[in-house]
């Protein structure tokens, strides 16, 4: 709390009161963004003491310029609340076909789709070009597959665009960024105390800093801003991680949520406290990230793109004052055209031995032992529980104690 206040009172804090606004917070370059408590900053220029990133070159298509973009898996885009802050599920309409139907507004500024509007500009024109993209496959009669758009092989029907120039040259492949690095923001600051207050069981205050975060990017106040009742501090504490992944989605923060709170597994030999079953949080061990193609449901009699004079008049900008019409127009032309297609094993965003890789996380990884040199140097220090010891017995040191 102490905290808050300072930084407050030093004219720190969420930084506008839009989604668009929280969008274009990550562009504000080398100059004070209140948000930003501490920051990396970054240089567009090309010479030795210019330090930038490839960040936007690995969001951008091959049609774009870019490396490639990178597939969001299927987990991160049914993540996203609804637009009413609920969670997506059936009982709350979620459509996992129609994905970008009704969401929470920072979806539509983490993620791009077929369809969205995502412009850049180029060495020869500073006016944005080629404003909306597209990602799709299609078959034909011999069941050869061909990729839209200069070979946009992309093995998700969702991008991600978070901290995205809209206004970054494609004259260098995107490949010198100076987009600044938020690595502690006011929004994670608010995310803490809401966590804090959770486990302290006190859950008028969690979501009070819950509502700050959701409040700032346009989500309805109704319902605890769509987080609804939460029971215990177990439910508080989860609903926190949650939007903790929401929020900070693309910063970094995960691995360390995951670390910290040991939810790879429930494993009795490292993780006495059942974590994932008291938080009620599916363990991640056994898990993959799961990628489709976005495919015309109709075999073609050429290498042509069936949709290439259809899809013209289509176009996804949440800016729009007429965004729900053009959410409307994309989600008849998706019904009409296309259907989700499995990856084959060999294809999955994760491959070992061209069969889908699954997250196997052994519990001594979380604090990793001391190395063997180390360890012969004094015949006192205790080897880390989960890793051998000098004289390859176990370790039995048991750091949560």
């Amino acid at each position: 709390m102490a905290a808050e206040a300072q930084l407050t009172a030093d004219g720190f804090g969420l930084y506008g009161n839009t989604a668009k606004q929280w969008q274009e917070m990550f562009l504000i370059d080398n100059a004070f963004c209140k948000e930003a408590i501490v920051v990396q900053l970054l240089s567009s220029a090309n010479t030795g003491a210019a330090v930038n990133s490839g960040w936007e070159a690995s969001l951008r298509f091959i049609s774009q310029g870019g490396k490639g973009g990178m597939e969001a898996p299927k987990e991160m885009i049914d993540l996203f609340p609804m637009a009413n802050g609920s969670r997506p599920t059936a009982a709350n309409n979620y459509n996992e076909f129609l994905f970008f139907k009704n969401r929470d507004p920072r979806f539509y500024r983490t993620f791009a789709f077929s369809g969205s509007y995502w412009p850049y500009t180029t060495s020869s024109s500073t006016t944005t070009v080629q404003p909306t993209v597209w990602a799709y496959r299609w078959v034909d009669n011999s069941n050869k597959a061909y990729f839209s758009d200069a070979n946009n092989n992309e093995k998700s029907p969702a991008f991600v665009r978070k901290m995205s120039n809209p206004t970054a040259n494609s004259a260098s492949s995107f490949q010198y960024s100076g987009t600044d690095i938020f690595e502690y923001r006011y929004a994670e600051l608010l995310l803490n105390i809401a966590e804090c207050y959770a486990a302290k069981g006190d859950i008028p205050n969690t979501l009070a800093y819950l509502g700050k975060i959701r409040n700032r990017v346009g989500i309805p106040s109704a319902n605890n801003y769509g987080i609804g009742t939460l029971t215990d501090k177990y439910a508080a504490i989860e609903a926190c991680l949650y939007e903790r992944r929401v929020e900070l989605a693309y910063e970094g923060k995960r691995y360390w949520d995951v670390q910290r709170w040991m939810l790879y597994s429930d494993d009795s030999s490292i993780n006495q406290d059942n974590t994932n079953v008291k938080l009620g949080i599916p363990t991640i061990n056994g898990t993959q990230r799961t990628g489709n193609f976005l495919q015309y449901k109709i075999k073609t009699a050429s290498s042509a793109d069936p949709l290439a004079s259809a899809r013209a008049g289509i176009s996804v900008n949440p800016d729009a004052s007429d965004f729900q019409t053009q959410i409307a127009a994309l989600e008849a032309f998706y019904t009409n055209n296309f259907v989700i297609e499995k990856l084959p094993d060999a294809e999955a965003l994760d491959v070992v031995s061209a069969k889908p890789a699954k997250i196997d996380f052994k519990p001594n990884y979380y604090i990793m032992g001391l190395k063997q040199d180390v360890l012969a140097l004094n015949p006192w220090i205790i080897q880390t529980l989960g890793w051998n010891g000098a004289s390859a017995s176990g370790g039995t040191f048991i750091y949560q104690e």
